[in-house]
């Protein structure tokens, strides 16, 4: 519901913007991603068969914020296409609609620089690198992993041990009376400590998915300051690395 829901309002941007209509019938009209990649192939050559995707249509242009996530930072960029790896890529991810948009200034088409959202299926996984902090997001779904119990999606893994730490990097959109769209970014974090991923809501309910193991969890947060309703995915996966130490050995 929430995914239909989203693609119903992405939709009515689309529409009541200038390029709207233009945008709906390319992709009406190049039936999937042949046209696009076949152009880029045409000028680059195979080296850059990573792009492999759709026209990509700054549907926020009128907009204050961007559901870009850090648009103003630098970055560099690897990614992961069709068991292939490639880095230096200039790669940007759409948290409203769960893109990973794909820019080359070399490449300009109907005098503007393209920009690709690539095949999130054929997306292994890509790596956002800026100056203090390195992302790594992969694609989840049931398909790929049966006890995936949230949204199908890009994540980025933020810890992977014996427990897993995922961010959804999502934004939500608020369209004012005079139909200007605004992007509020939230986060989502998500643990996993037995079979299933459960959201970080509040501290009792973080609390509850160590078991037994909760009323030392409670001691180690509070020795180290940890408010979990407010916690950053370094200090959740100090907290998990704790909890691995607690257990190591159990059956």
């Amino acid at each position: 519901m929430f995914k239909t829901k989203r693609n119903i309002v992405l939709l009515l941007l689309v529409l009541i913007s200038p390029a709207g209509i233009c945008q709906q019938n390319f992709r009406m009209h190049t039936t999937g991603s042949d046209k696009l990649t076949n152009l880029y192939l045409d000028k680059t050559g195979s080296e850059r068969e990573y792009i492999d995707g759709r026209d990509y249509f700054q549907y926020y242009y009128r907009s204050k914020t961007t559901p870009l996530l850090r648009p103003g930072e630098e970055r560099s960029a690897s990614l992961t296409i069709h068991g292939r790896s490639y880095k230096g890529l200039d790669l940007q991810y759409d948290t409203y609609t769960d893109e990973v948009v794909f820019t080359d200034d070399s490449l300009i088409y109907n005098d503007r620089v393209r920009q690709v959202s690539l095949n999130k299926y054929q997306v292994i996984r890509f790596d956002l690198c800026f100056r203090h902090d390195t992302l790594h997001f992969r694609y989840f779904s049931t398909e790929s992993d049966t006890n995936f119990n949230l949204p199908e999606g890009f994540y980025e893994v933020a810890y992977e041990m014996k427990t897993k730490l995922l961010v959804r990097h999502v934004s939500s959109v608020h369209i004012s009376p005079d139909k200007i769209a605004d992007y509020v970014y939230k986060p989502v974090n998500y643990i996993r400590v037995s079979d299933s991923y459960a959201e970080v809501r509040s501290r009792k309910q973080f609390l509850s998915l160590f078991g037994n193991r909760s009323d030392e969890i409670s001691r180690f947060i509070r020795q180290k300051h940890v408010r979990i309703n407010k916690a950053d995915k370094k200090q959740i996966a100090e907290v998990l690395k704790y909890y691995e130490v607690l257990t190591a050995g159990a059956v």
